[in-house]
């Protein structure tokens, strides 16, 4: 008798609000779906789909860079892996042509703070916050 009861509450209990709704297995989406290519391998002939990632740009770059490395399961001269690599380099001279010289250093010059910073903080047996680390970068940058 007690176990017909427990059947009756789990179908009382509602599913989750998803406020982006649900995917193909019927969990909710975490974030917003907006471009319908985006998530998608570019490669025409690949058929994989990361939009189920947090972060789909990022893994699209990593599954892309698969093709590159010696691991690679593709046979080196294979169309499908040559796909990948040019798209990765053209995706890699897009990007690079997006920034200029100035704001590559500035990148680089801030990157380099953070490290420095937060070695700091490691080497004091401080406690390492992003709060910290920015407080130090911005005592630097006042600095120069």
């Amino acid at each position: 008798m007690s176990i017909s009861k427990g059947c009756c509450l789990l179908r009382q209990i509602q599913p989750p609000h998803a406020p982006f709704g649900y995917t193909k297995g019927g969990k909710p989406h975490k974030r917003p779906l907006s471009n319908k290519k985006e998530g998608l391998c570019p490669v025409k002939d690949c058929q994989h789909s990361f939009r189920h990632c947090p972060n789909p740009k990022q893994v699209i770059w990593q599954h892309l860079g698969y093709y590159l490395s010696p691991m690679c399961a593709e046979v080196p001269f294979s169309p499908f892996r040559q796909a990948h690599v040019q798209m990765h380099q053209q995706m890699k001279a897009e990007l690079a042509n997006k920034r200029t010289e100035r704001e590559k250093k500035k990148r680089q010059k801030e990157s380099r703070k953070k490290w420095k910073a937060k070695n700091e903080l490691n080497k004091g047996n401080n406690e390492v916050t992003e709060a910290a680390v920015e407080k130090l970068v911005e005592m630097w940058l006042k600095a120069e």
